[in-house]
């Protein structure tokens, strides 16, 4: 495996694999990488000639604090890549990615601001442009992102669509831990009774899911009763809690799939969850 920093030599080996015929499957990560992520390589490897990952905590997806605090080992990643099979690790410098003078953003107007609304719009917003700089840097066949993250995977769906990207947008079923809690590099951040009092969070979500394949068309009610289920741990607060059309994002559309989301602090650490199930119109 190759660790390769800088974007042009990135570049310049996609280039080089391209011209030997294999096609590139690609990995983004924010890096402290788990068993998620090991999913998505294995996903990746099945695919494909040649596996990218990318390492690279984007400041302009979180806030200074959450940012400042994000976990971060360099020699596990490499490893855990390694062993992986992994054929090159992208791993870039801040500075690299956005050089001075670095002006431009990449948004997905309507849907960037749907789900959670114009105060997650700018998170949104950062995650669209970082992905769009690696899809051109990387040049894959095929980008491979976890289903956890229902909201931005349609997001960069549209995106990759709306800017004719070569590149198919591959999803990964959520992988959970033993105890259902959705795997995540923010899990490492709980204390033990945190990472009890979080399991609330995937069995609520489950059986609000349960009431939508059972038929109930009460996107408001399910919301407030995923609320309610979830808040009765009082480690537990709901940030956001919504029932929505999973192509769309709009809770007024009634499509082939519906998307049961929440996002819940426990200690602090801001925790995502959901489950996709597939509706009839």
């Amino acid at each position: 495996m190759k660790v390769i920093k800088s974007p042009k030599e990135m570049t310049k080996a996609s280039r080089k694999e391209r011209a030997n015929a294999k096609t590139i499957g690609f990995v983004p990560t924010l890096g402290f990488l788990h068993e998620g992520h090991a999913a998505l390589i294995r996903a990746a490897k099945k695919e494909n000639g040649v596996v990218v990952v990318s390492r690279f905590v984007n400041p302009l997806q979180f806030r200074a604090k959450p940012f400042a605090e994000y976990p971060r080992d360099e020699r596990m990643d490499i490893s855990i890549c390694r062993n992986a099979g992994v054929d090159y690790l992208f791993s870039p410098s801040t500075e690299a990615m956005y050089p001075e003078g670095f002006d431009t953003s990449v948004e997905v107007d309507g849907l960037a601001g749907r789900l959670e609304g114009a105060r997650i719009r700018w998170h949104y917003r950062g995650v669209t442009t970082v992905v769009a700089k690696l899809f051109n840097i990387v040049q894959p066949d095929r980008a491979y992102f976890g289903k956890k993250d229902a909201s931005q995977l349609a997001i960069l769906k549209r995106m990759t669509d709306d800017l004719n990207f070569p590149v198919r947008i591959v999803p990964v079923s959520t992988r959970r831990a033993g105890d259902g809690l959705a795997l995540s590099s923010r899990n490492s951040l709980l204390t033990a009774e945190e990472r009890t009092a979080a399991i609330v969070i995937p069995q609520s979500v489950k059986a609000v899911a349960q009431m939508v394949k059972a038929g109930n068309r009460d996107r408001a009610g399910m919301a407030k009763t995923l609320r309610l289920m979830i808040e009765k741990e009082p480690m537990v607060e709901v940030d956001f809690a919504a029932i929505v059309d999973a192509d769309t994002l709009r809770d007024d559309v009634y499509g082939t799939s519906t998307l049961v989301y929440t996002a819940a602090f426990v200690g602090g650490k801001r925790l995502t969850d959901n489950v996709v199930v597939k509706t009839r119109t």
